[in-house]
């Protein structure tokens, strides 16, 4: 089965964004199952911030979503929008708004609704975990 995810959840308030890791993880363990795309919207875009540091005795969840994503070859999607209102921007869009400095975490990479209708089309089931 072909899955893309869909984590509206805060990496912080809740445990979608772990819950979301699970399933993946066991999804790609058995290997009938592929992972079109990881897309992030509304408070769970707080997990591509690169200026996020958790305390040293708890999980990462942000790096491994990226180890994750880069061992299997999974796109980390983050809503450009919600990602901006936030506060959250990658290099080109610091320079469109003219702002000194971007903190988007390298493996994430800012993508508009458009990418979610996409996975959505392309994949059997989608999976959201909020």
């Amino acid at each position: 089965m072909n899955y893309s995810l869909l984590i509206t959840g805060s990496p912080t308030e809740s445990r979608a964004c772990h819950s979301a890791l699970d399933f993946a993880e066991a999804a790609v363990a058995n290997g009938d199952n592929t992972i079109q795309g990881i897309f992030f919207y509304k408070e769970a875009v707080a997990i591509a911030s690169s200026l996020a540091m958790p305390p040293r005795d708890e999980c990462n969840i942000r790096d491994e979503w990226s180890a994750f994503a880069k061992q299997h070859n999974i796109p980390l999607y983050v809503c450009i929008a919600a990602a901006l209102r936030r506060g959250q921007l990658n290099e080109a869009e610091a320079k469109r708004h003219e702002v000194e400095h971007f903190n988007l975490a390298d493996a994430y990479q800012l993508e508009g609704l458009g990418s979610l209708v996409s996975l959505t089309l392309e994949s059997d089931r989608i999976m959201r975990f909020k």
